[in-house]
């Protein structure tokens, strides 16, 4: 974690218009498979949609003191306004793209993605938080990533977010948390966005 001086810095401010902003990126897959150049952004689109819906949780269980920013070197930044902290994102991809058509399902997918980023070093870990963003994994247990990875790594938390649905009646992702810290369970959130792309809801999900 570091703590400074967020004077001029672009952070997200109003995470309605960032949604409606984002809408078209989420409806063309293409774009969150491959990647677009943004005009005020230097991440990749599907890091820019995870660090929103990684915030939206935040927001709801830690308040509107949360948020994101942009990174001219990494995948983002994820922000405490109020104590002037922020933590460094690190993502992974494990989406259905065409090139990739023979990953695996379920957890597998999921802690295969996580294990390539722990073989780069725990200097490479060391004050990040991992974000895995993937799709086409279908039924997974959570508590089998967990035990794959506890203490298996040098993040300070592991994110997986992942699409529920997607359709005419709007999208869903999950997004899971997994601690490392002794005694504390992953905790999954629904994020479920409306079809206008104007407004969402966030449930816990038990599992």
């Amino acid at each position: 974690m570091n703590m400074i001086d967020l004077k001029d810095k672009k952070l997200i401010k109003d995470f309605k218009i960032a949604l409606k902003d984002l809408e078209p990126l989420v409806k063309d897959p293409r774009f969150l498979w491959r990647g677009r150049d943004l005009n005020n952004f230097t991440l990749r689109p599907r890091e820019v949609w995870a660090n929103w819906l990684i915030c939206v949780v935040f927001r709801k269980l830690h308040g509107d003191d949360i948020t994101f920013m942009d990174d001219n070197k990494g995948d983002g930044f994820l922000v405490d306004k109020k104590r002037r902290i922020i933590i460094p994102t690190e993502h992974v991809c494990a989406l259905d793209i065409p090139e990739a058509k023979d990953l695996p399902r379920g957890e597998e997918r999921i802690i295969n993605a996580i294990k390539l980023k722990i073989s780069k070093g725990p200097e490479y870990a060391n004050g990040k938080i991992l974000v895995v963003f993937f799709d086409g994994a279908g039924k997974f247990y959570r508590n089998k990533i967990r035990e794959a990875i506890y203490r298996k790594h040098n993040f300070e938390t592991v994110f997986c977010v992942g699409l529920l649905e997607s359709g005419e009646d709007g999208y869903s992702y999950a997004i899971t948390e997994f601690k490392d810290s002794y005694g504390d369970q992953s905790i999954t959130h629904k994020v479920i966005i409306n079809k206008d792309f104007d407004n969402w809801d966030i449930v816990q999900i038990k599992q």
